[in-house]
């Protein structure tokens, strides 16, 4: 028989049976409905549900109110049998912004499912910035779930489930306008094997070309994909470029040979930027950050590589008869004979001016000393342009995530191991919440060290804000020492570096540093730091004692009579007694007056910073 659950107050109560349940943004789960049965069979509905009054097109199939927020609830309440429910009855305008909110806020969502939450919003009418405010949340990540929608739904639940990182939505987004079958075709083949295909998610930000190369040569699919860079060997024969195509390449090869006797094989056949144009007008390209623009449509890039390959001949020739005509003149001069030669004449003129000016540049070289010496020997610490000059010419360059040059690989360590850690808006609260609903341990993520472009701009914002020189020094010291003084414990092992040396003139710039940044160390760093050298020194204690044990232990072993007289026993507690004073061995932890380390892994080393 059904009955009504008895709720914590006197309020508003409503029968199941008039309460349309719409479809949710997620599926319910299964482990919360049957705990909350548990919870309301002993206690009651707690916290009433919302719903708000229902369509005229839903009316007519006899329901009166619609459920906003509560969808576990009227779940559970429906397994127990209960006829009515405690509820609450909003507006209608705001029912999606509601069941968006209750849906994020009770059971944590993935970003599929946060991005269906926002198209139900707006859907409603709701604005990007609307749905942002209802939902607390910076407007950047509405429209990031925004563009989630726009992919294919199995590329949305690769997303949801971690396979591919959020981060590539827009790398995904650029393939799918272009070519929705190309998109198809690298969605399968992240799918089909995700333990293996691992590498080829994280590497869809910083390199998806060579990822669709990878999924095309794999896939069976007829999809055409090709790099608008150079023209590869075989193409002539695999696009059929005709006859007149594959002489032209012969003659091309011809002329290479003639113009670099060294030269093996036909010249390189590269496209220009005119015709990437072509293909952009045309609709048919792919442009990624970090890779070759790539072309989907096969009979365009085979006129493509019919103008490269006419092209690359005509410049050969060209080459060709200026080379011919430069051994005809050299071989004239070995015989004497020598043509007149206006430029060459001009360059000599040149050289000779050249060096009447060389005996000018000693003075011009002094007077420079001098000027420099007497003017620029003590400048105005104020000057925001001699801040400019020390403050950028020691961050370095901007980063450019190169493995080859480096460039900027100053600017991104300060910004992954201190701004990253130091900073709250990089910092994400990931705790999982337990069965019985209570939350589980603290974690908190602080993101991909391996793609540090948001902190780095963080940096570059808060150090170009600086208006004057003194600001901007400050500033400068902030990030610098962010990472000197940041605690590593807070991400995984692997990434626990040791903070950045300064190294110079007799150490004046790590002293200076400790001088500036050390009082302004907080209380809370300082004690963990003392807490943290103090696990160190007790594991060292306990190390010492097993080791003095063990070796207690096989003296005793290696005496020959049980009863050792008073000679023996002399000699048994000498080894102990030496140990005390033997050199550290490797593996020993020794207390050299810096924080202690744990690795979490039972492994302890020094730093001179809690790292």
């Amino acid at each position: 028989m059904a009955t009504t659950a008895p709720t914590a107050a006197a309020g508003l109560t409503l029968p199941l049976a008039r309460i349309h349940v719409p479809e949710n943004v997620r599926a319910l789960n299964t482990e919360h409905v049957d705990a909350l049965a548990a919870s309301i069979a002993l206690q009651g509905i707690l916290v009433p549900i919302v719903v708000c009054p229902v369509e005229a097109d839903v009316a007519a199939t006899g329901f009166e109110y619609e459920l906003v927020a509560g969808f576990h609830r009227v779940a559970a309440s429906e397994k127990l049998g209960l006829a009515e429910v405690p509820a609450v009855i909003r507006d209608s305008a705001g029912e999606q912004s509601d069941r968006a909110v209750e849906n994020i806020a009770r059971l944590q969502l993935g970003p599929a499912e946060e991005a269906a939450a926002v198209k139900a919003m707006l859907d409603k009418g709701l604005t990007e910035d609307g749905a942002a405010q209802a939902l607390g949340w910076p407007k950047a990540r509405v429209t990031a779930r925004v563009k989630l929608l726009e992919l294919p739904e199995k590329a949305r639940e690769l997303v949801g489930t971690g396979v591919i990182p959020l981060s590539a939505v827009d790398q995904l987004r650029a393939i799918g306008t272009v070519s929705p079958q190309l998109l198809e075709v690298l969605i399968d083949y992240l799918d089909g094997d995700p333990d293996g295909h691992t590498w080829a998610a994280s590497q869809l930000v910083s390199d998806p070309g060579y990822v669709l190369g990878n999924a095309l040569r794999e896939s069976d699919s007829k999809v055409f994909a090709a790099y608008l860079h150079q023209l590869p060997s075989g193409a002539v024969d695999e696009l059929r470029l005709g006859k007149k195509a594959t002489e032209q390449l012969a003659e091309a090869e011809k002329l290479h040979r003639q113009i670099n006797q060294y030269a093996y094989g036909p010249p390189p056949i590269r496209f220009t930027e005119q015709d990437i144009d072509q293909a952009r007008a045309a609709g048919v390209v792919i442009e990624l950050d970090h890779s070759t623009p790539i072309i989907v449509d096969r009979p365009l890039y085979r006129e493509l590589a019919k103008g490269a390959v006419k092209r690359t001949v005509e410049e050969l020739r060209e080459q060709a008869e200026r080379a011919k005509t430069e051994r005809k003149q050299a071989a004239s001069r070995r015989n004497g004979w020598k043509p007149e030669d206006p430029a060459e004449d001009a360059r000599r003129d040149h050289g000779r001016r050249v060096r009447e000016l060389a005996e000018q540049a000693h003075g011009a070289n002094l007077d420079l000393g001098w000027a420099l010496m007497n003017n620029l020997a003590t400048v105005d610490p104020g000057d925001i342009s001699v801040a400019r000059f020390f403050v950028f010419g020691l961050l370095d360059g901007d980063y450019d995530g190169s493995p080859y040059t480096q460039s900027g690989d100053l600017v991104a360590e300060l910004a992954v191991r201190g701004i990253r850690l130091v900073i709250e808006e990089f910092r994400a609260d990931v705790t999982k919440t337990l069965k019985n609903g209570s939350r589980g341990k603290l974690r908190i993520d602080y993101g991909d060290p391996k793609q540090p472009e948001k902190p780095i701009a963080w940096l570059w914002r808060f150090i170009d804000g600086a208006k004057t020189a003194g600001e901007l020094y400050g500033r400068a010291l902030v990030v610098i020492a962010a990472e000197q003084y940041a605690c590593r414990l807070v991400v995984p092992s692997s990434q626990r570096f040791g903070a950045k040396r300064w190294p110079s003139h007799k150490d004046h710039a790590a002293k200076a540093l400790q001088k500036l940044a050390g009082p302004q160390l907080p209380a809370t760093l300082k004690q963990l730091e003392r807490a943290i050298a103090k696990a160190g020194a007790e594991l060292h204690e306990a190390q010492e004692q097993a080791r003095t044990e063990s070796r207690n232990r096989t003296v005793i072993a290696r005496t020959p009579s049980s009863e050792p007289d008073a000679g023996t026993t002399d000699d048994a507690a000498e080894p102990a007694e030496a140990a005390d004073e033997r050199e550290p061995e490797d593996g020993d932890l020794v207390d050299v007056g810096c924080a202690v380390r744990s690795d979490g892994e039972g492994h302890s080393d020094t730093s001179p910073t809690a790292a």
